[in-house]
């Protein structure tokens, strides 16, 4: 009760994380995107969605008021050498002080005032939300498109796309929200941790299903929502499946759950593991225990490569290199963290592309972004006669240029 009571006191009421959330909205606006646009040549940047039809980027645009497009919204961010205007074409107040509303609609539609800003300020870019690589970058509709096509027509030359600026704008993290991020990450594990406890798992009761079912209600209860539908799977001696999914938990296996929450916008991404004691046992077996010892040196490994600069294909083979001469039988497939769990920005691997990852591989490792350190490894068991993996996923950030564990990294088993 007193772990409950440790985390669920830290959650914020309703009000307290809307006006958290807007000042990191405010600053975001007013520090690091006039540095995005500067940084990728972009002197204009159109962002439009309709009702129930919201470009995906948009949300992380809105204040909190702000809960859905009505209609059509239009964003309007234009570079005048360092100072950024930043336009909304929509006649709802709640978008100031973010944004200054440029549209009368008593005096001409929505798209004729777009087409008399961009005529006034005549951008050498225009950039838009298309984009074949990264989906969040790619949410403006092809009606919108057409309708900006034929409406800037004598400037759809300057026509670019967004990709660069939003994969920049989702990924990196302003120093305000450095700040709370890492409590975010703990709040996280610290439900997985009371999860995987005596106090939800019952061997010889309780299921895979009923574990998630409690996770996703405790998360409900709390005012918060997972970042995806948790899984709860088991590592069993004798079992030709490696990840037993729908089964009564029973004693000696091993619980592995990959679980996040979104909070404050933010999402974060963990897997844990836990031993389920035989009566009379006191510690999970040796063979257990060293392949844990070696999951974790593999996390060494990679969290020693992982440098800002580095492409996310330049990690994966110099981890996987170091792998291979200390005999790990490993896989990686590490991704960013942010306003989404598999957020935009370089990726280490995949789980079915163990190599080089086109395009997305070949971005550098961003300073103040967030990742989710994710990988397997596999080792011979010599209790269970069997080789089994052992999956790990720890939140990390690159903090000044050093990449820190966000919450509390799991070093042993937890114990049930």
């Amino acid at each position: 009760m007193e772990s409950e009571n440790k985390y669920l006191s830290a959650i914020l009421p309703l009000k307290k994380r809307e006006e958290t959330q807007n000042r990191w909205l405010f600053h975001r606006l007013n520090t690091l995107l006039p540095a995005l646009m500067k940084k990728h040549k972009v002197d204009m940047w159109i962002t439009a969605g309709r009702e129930y039809n919201e470009d995906p980027v948009l949300k992380s645009l809105y204040p909190t008021s702000v809960d859905g497009s009505r209609r059509l919204t239009i964003l309007v961010f234009y570079l005048d050498q360092e100072h950024l205007k930043k336009w909304v074409l929509h006649p709802n107040p709640n978008f100031e002080p973010f944004y200054e509303r440029a549209w009368n609609p008593e005096e001409c539609d929505q798209w004729e005032c777009l087409k008399r800003l961009v005529d006034e300020h005549n951008p050498d870019t225009i950039a838009l939300n298309y984009s074949s690589t990264f989906a969040a970058a790619d949410g403006l509709s092809h009606s919108c498109y057409q309708q900006l096509s034929m409406l800037l027509d004598e400037h759809s030359h300057k026509f670019v796309s967004a990709q660069h600026v939003i994969v920049d704008w989702l990924s990196i993290r302003t120093t305000k929200e450095l700040v709370a991020y890492p409590a975010i990450a703990e709040l996280g594990r610290m439900i997985a941790e009371e999860a995987l406890s005596r106090r939800v798992i019952h061997p010889g009761i309780t299921t895979t299903e009923d574990v998630v079912d409690w996770i996703r209600q405790r998360v409900l209860d709390a005012g918060m929502e997972t970042s995806f539908y948790p899984t709860v799977d088991l590592q069993r001696k004798g079992s030709v499946m490696d990840r037993l999914e729908g089964e009564i938990i029973r004693f000696g296996d091993i619980v592995h759950l990959d679980f996040g929450i979104r909070y404050l916008g933010l999402a974060t991404d963990t897997q844990q593991l836990a031993y389920v004691l035989h009566p009379g046992e006191e510690e999970a077996p040796e063979g257990l225990q060293s392949a844990l010892q070696t999951a974790l040196r593999f996390e060494d490994i990679i969290t020693g490569e992982m440098k800002v600069g580095r492409t996310g294909n330049e990690v994966f083979h110099r981890a996987m290199k170091k792998a291979r001469e200390e005999e790990i039988e490993a896989m990686l497939y590490s991704h960013p963290l942010g306003n989404h769990c598999h957020e935009a920005g370089a990726i280490i691997g995949l789980y079915d592309q163990q190599n080089d990852i086109p395009i997305k591989g070949d971005l550098p490792l961003t300073a103040n972004t967030c990742y989710a350190l994710e990988f397997n490894i596999q080792q011979y068991i010599p209790e269970w006669d069997q080789v089994i993996p052992i999956y790990l996923e720890e939140p990390v950030a690159f903090i000044q240029h050093r990449l820190e564990y966000m919450a509390k990294r799991q070093i042993a088993y937890y114990l049930i």
